[in-house]
């Protein structure tokens, strides 16, 4: 068996433009999940007083998500959690595809970076708009304004490092996982695949989570 590995976006056209076939795979993905959010919306309006069933499991998820970013961002859980919350079920969802035979969206680093970047982005709106624009510059500028600079830097580097964390460790577990499908019996690796490959993308989408607000607790605080 050939190992196949490309640090480069599998191309993919759409009238005559390529894309990219993780894009490609993210709209086919996105598309399944908001109809299935749209569904769940539906259901929403026959919750009742004594939660049971898919009720009970949606505000478990919903109280455990606030609960989450309470403990790193505080009173700011309420506006930071559905953000953060979307950005786990995002790469969750493109990852977890990979179980089918299909190439996860997060295996591109396009899709890693841009992820990175919208951390970013919620990072600085949420701190601008909690502390404005002073608070964030002295923020950054804590505990001393020599130290300004780096914070800069830090600041900017951080979404490609999260991008880059994010894009290494699922294409390293595809790694894995095509070496013990060239090495060993048919049948272990179906079962060591649902099993590895759910644990590490549970992982991957726990820490795509935790930076992101742990980014935001240290803009906020």
């Amino acid at each position: 068996m050939e190992l196949e590995i490309s640090l480069y976006p599998k191309p993919f056209e759409v009238l005559g433009v390529n894309v990219g076939l993780s894009v490609v795979v993210a709209w086919c993905v996105l598309a399944v999940v908001l109809a299935a959010l749209f569904l769940v919306r539906l259901y929403v309006n026959k919750f009742q007083m004594e939660p049971k069933g898919l009720q009970n499991l949606l505000e478990y998820v919903i109280e455990s998500m606030y609960g989450f970013a309470r403990g790193h961002v505080g009173l700011y859980a309420e506006f930071v959690a559905p953000i953060s919350l979307t950005l786990m079920i995002y790469v969750f969802f493109t990852t977890i595809i990979e179980l089918f035979g299909l190439p996860p969206a997060t295996e591109d680093l396009n899709c890693t970076i841009a992820l990175g970047l919208c951390s970013f982005i919620m990072v600085n709106v949420t701190s601008i708009r909690f502390k404005g624009v002073r608070g964030r510059i002295r923020n950054l500028a804590s505990p001393s304004f020599i130290v300004f600079p780096i914070k800069i830097l830090t600041d900017m580097i951080a979404p490609f490092s999260m991008g880059i964390r994010l894009f290494a460790n699922v294409l390293i577990g595809g790694v894995i996982m095509q070496l013990i499908y060239a090495v060993v019996p048919v049948l272990l690796p179906a079962a060591l695949s649902a099993y590895f490959n759910v644990l590490h993308i549970a992982i991957q989408t726990f820490v795509v989570g935790l930076l992101s607000l742990t980014y935001i607790g240290e803009a906020v605080e």
